[in-house]
């Protein structure tokens, strides 16, 4: 038997195990995947995220020796940190059925390549200083700020890099070192770095410094780099309505909505030569997060999402196609299901919490974006529960197996 199983999981490896939506239960191809977590370098990637949705899904634990058990979570640590994005984040969520809780990872961007070097690194979470080293680092942050306001961008990033030594975690270092950086011709990479790490650090506060940044002319010599747009979630936007009188609501409050999240006023134009019963939002590549920021705030139950290509020549980061479902009544008025989204001020309260958590983990908003896009017709709204694999894999776990005759009854060996 347990030749057999040897041989049935070779073949599953080098095939390559089904992944995602389309992947077998965990017991049914447990040995090939313990084998695979056991040299999780040696095997291919599709192979390992089929095997972490398995076991996401479907593992019962009880099943699992301790060997297993920790052949299992050395394969998901591996994907975790050397998978793609999307991947990783299924990795990370499996370790949470072994207890192993891991911090969203930094997003890998791929789109410039001269910025490869840097976006492939840990996510920013320094140690804490003591005191006398905070109350130092304030000290140099400030006389660099100093400087900054001086024009004297070499000096003040000087003094700020030195203020970070004494406190990795100064906020104040980390922006106003940006600031300065921003203004070196040779060191544009570097200030978007440090506005990264300041996002890692995930505070309110540090999300604050990131939203001011879009509009501070100490960035206005990077303000249209994609990369400054991802980090800040500072995103061009235009509203068509393509639904006439009727969406005229929707887009004001599309309008009205944005600038209270400290963007730039959408513009607006009218379109109806091909009136949508949806909204669609096309979208450049660094402008993801903020896509699943949107489709979330537009309160409409069929968000359409369409991606640009990243050298499309738009100038908008977000192109968003305003359409809702018109109807007519006996007085010949028009009225559309959805004005688009609430602007009162318990809802841009609740938005600008969102806006944060994006800003602060835009991996989780990138990945749900890409579930979407990955799956042609499916909706934003449609996809909102993907990924919850966690609860209830015991039924799960059944179901699948009354499928297979006597595999409740598989027990896996010991590798």
């Amino acid at each position: 038997m347990r030749a057999i199983l040897q041989v049935l999981a070779a073949v599953l490896l080098v095939g390559g195990l089904p992944a995602r939506a389309h992947a077998a239960s965990w017991d049914e191809q447990a040995m090939a995947c313990l084998v695979a977590f056991n040299k999780p370098a040696d095997s291919n990637e599709k192979s390992l995220v089929g095997c972490a949705d398995a076991f996401g899904s479907s593992a019962r634990l009880d099943r699992l020796s301790a060997h297993d058990r920790k052949s299992v979570e050395q394969g998901l640590r591996w994907l975790y940190e050397h998978g793609s994005d999307p991947n990783a984040a299924i990795a990370r969520e499996s370790l949470l059925r072994l207890e192993v809780k891991l911090p969203p990872r930094a997003p890998t961007v791929t789109e410039n390549p001269t910025a490869k070097a840097s976006d492939e690194r840990k996510r920013y979470d320094p140690p804490e200083a003591r005191t006398a080293d905070r109350e130092a680092a304030d000290k140099l942050v400030k006389e660099g700020i100093a400087l900054n306001k001086k024009k004297k961008w070499k000096d003040g990033a000087g003094l700020l890099e030195k203020s970070l030594d004494k406190d990795p975690r100064s906020e104040g270092g980390l922006y106003n070192l940006a600031c300065a950086e921003a203004n070196l011709a040779d060191k544009h990479a570097e200030a978007i770095l440090h506005l990264r790490d300041l996002a890692d650090l995930g505070t309110d506060s540090a999300t604050d410094r990131l939203i001011k940044a879009r509009t501070d002319p100490d960035f206005d010599g990077v303000r249209d780099e994609p990369d400054f747009k991802r980090v800040t979630g500072a995103v061009r936007v235009q509203v068509v309505n393509t639904i006439g009188s009727p969406g005229e609501p929707a887009v004001e409050n599309i309008q009205k909505l944005l600038v209270k999240l400290d963007q730039r006023k959408p513009d607006a134009k009218d379109d109806d030569s091909a009136p949508l019963d949806h909204p669609q939002i096309h979208f450049k590549p660094h402008a993801k997060a903020q896509v699943a920021l949107l489709a979330d705030l537009l309160k409409h139950p069929k968000v359409e999402l369409q991606p640009m290509a990243a050298d499309n020549p738009s100038k908008y980061d977000i192109i968003v196609r305003w359409g809702a479902k018109v109807t007519v009544d006996a007085d010949g008025k028009k009225t559309a299901d959805s004005i688009g989204p609430d602007t009162v001020d318990d809802q841009v309260a609740a938005a600008r919490r969102k806006q944060n958590k994006v800003l602060a983990q835009p991996e989780q908003a990138i990945n749900k974006v890409n579930k979407v896009v990955d799956t042609p017709g499916r909706t934003y709204t449609e996809a909102e529960n993907m990924g919850k694999r966690v609860t209830n894999t015991v039924d799960k776990a059944k179901g699948a197996a009354d499928k297979v005759k006597g595999l409740s009854e598989l027990k896996i060996p010991k590798l």
